[in-house]
């Protein structure tokens, strides 16, 4: 009812509509339970945000959005899964440079066991290796509908088949998302007092916050945000694409990225297709594509297949970050628990394992250099940056 928003969300209309907009948005964080989500008018943005463009007509603040490092979370989680497994005395839980070949494995109706048969990446033919399991969860990202496929045909042709295990009800729909990086801008600082001169960060060049634009139903739009190291990302765009590997570089995307980032700070940002103004220069450290899990449903795709002891964790995309300790507590307490009624008493929320905290950035840099080998190594486990 938008006479009702109009009532209860009060707004000045801008002859653009953006502040309707950005009032129905504060309204819908608002029922979603963000009460600290705030309406900011022009000037609130310009003192929060003086990188920004003054131009900016107003926003929304959501003082929950934060930034993280999208390679140490999941680092942190390997980590305190092998301390989880160490307690068990179950060892390593983690396998590394091996994959599983579906097609080969397979269900056992009488034992309810799974033998998942698995192989080196690097290509050694020889070196297999049969994992035998109570219960499979396929997350297998932007693969997670054929690698349910390959089990049902796998279990079909040892008599099991979809009525153990049904072909998958969705298709990946994979979505490319292009970004550019750029380092912080800086000058070259003589200090007057003393011979010392240094290179200093150009004040009021970087975001504070996340900023989003006005999302659509169909993507949340390109973001620009700074990140722990103080860099700044622009992006991603959300193209859909046919082919689930192809993440080279489309330099008129790069182009319309650059573009959207000069209107953003109202300086010219440059991409490797295009020059930047002068303290963007030489500053762009690159640019990357990712692949979106996206598939033909618009929810998360999460499924039980019971009579297989088979669970499917498809279409998580990049929202799935911020849920994936809900997911993974739905997947375990909900549906893993009917396949393994006694879970170890470690793995209930009434006895959760406290994990050891990651080293901080600056050791881990430091470790990083000083091994010279591209990796890191935490709790005498190596991880490849």
């Amino acid at each position: 009812d938008e006479k009702k928003v109009e009532d209860e969300y009060e707004f000045a209309d801008d002859g653009e509509g953006v502040n309707k907009k950005l009032r129905l948005i504060l309204r819908d964080s608002h029922i979603a339970g963000d009460a600290d989500a705030a309406y900011l008018d022009s000037e609130a943005v310009a003192t929060l945000e003086p990188s920004l463009s003054t131009k900016c007509k107003g926003a929304v603040h959501i003082p929950g959005e934060i930034v993280v490092d999208p390679w140490l979370f999941p680092l942190a989680m390997a980590t305190h899964s092998r301390e989880i497994g160490e307690k068990a005395g179950l060892g390593d839980v983690i396998q590394t440079g091996r994959e599983v070949v579906m097609e080969k494995s397979e269900f056992d109706k009488n034992s309810g066991l799974w033998s998942v048969a698995t192989r080196s990446t690097c290509g050694d033919e020889n070196d297999s290796t049969v994992i035998s399991s109570k219960s499979v969860i396929n997350a297998a990202g932007i693969d997670a509908d054929v690698m349910q496929l390959k089990a049902t045909l796998a279990l079909r042709g040892t008599g099991g088949g979809s009525s153990v295990l049904p072909s998958p009800t969705f298709e990946a729909r994979p979505r490319r998302g292009q970004y550019i990086v750029y380092s912080t801008p800086k000058l070259y600082k003589c200090d007057e007092t003393t011979t010392n001169s240094r290179w200093v960060d150009i004040p009021k060049t970087v975001p504070i916050r996340p900023i989003q634009p006005i999302p659509t139903e169909r993507t949340k739009g390109i973001f620009v945000y700074s990140t722990l190291y103080n860099q700044i990302v622009v992006g991603p765009t959300a193209k859909d694409q046919s082919s689930r590997t192809n993440n080279t570089l489309d330099p008129e995307v790069a182009k319309e990225l650059a573009a959207y980032a000069s209107r953003i700070f109202d300086r010219t940002m440059g991409s490797s297709q295009s020059a930047s103004d002068i303290d963007f220069d030489c500053n762009i450290i690159g640019e990357y594509v990712g692949i979106r899990p996206g598939t033909t449903k618009r929810d998360y795709q999460i499924h039980l297949h019971y009579p297989a002891k088979f669970i499917t964790v498809g279409g998580i995309r990049s929202t799935g970050l911020t849920a994936s300790l809900g997911i993974g507590r739905h997947v375990v307490q909900t549906l893993l628990s009917p396949l393994i009624p006694k879970p170890e008493h470690f793995m209930t929320s009434t006895h959760p394992l406290k994990p050891t905290p990651l080293p901080d950035v600056v050791e881990l840099v430091r470790d990083y250099h000083a091994r010279s080998d591209g990796t890191i190594a935490i709790h005498g486990h190596a991880y490849k940056v």
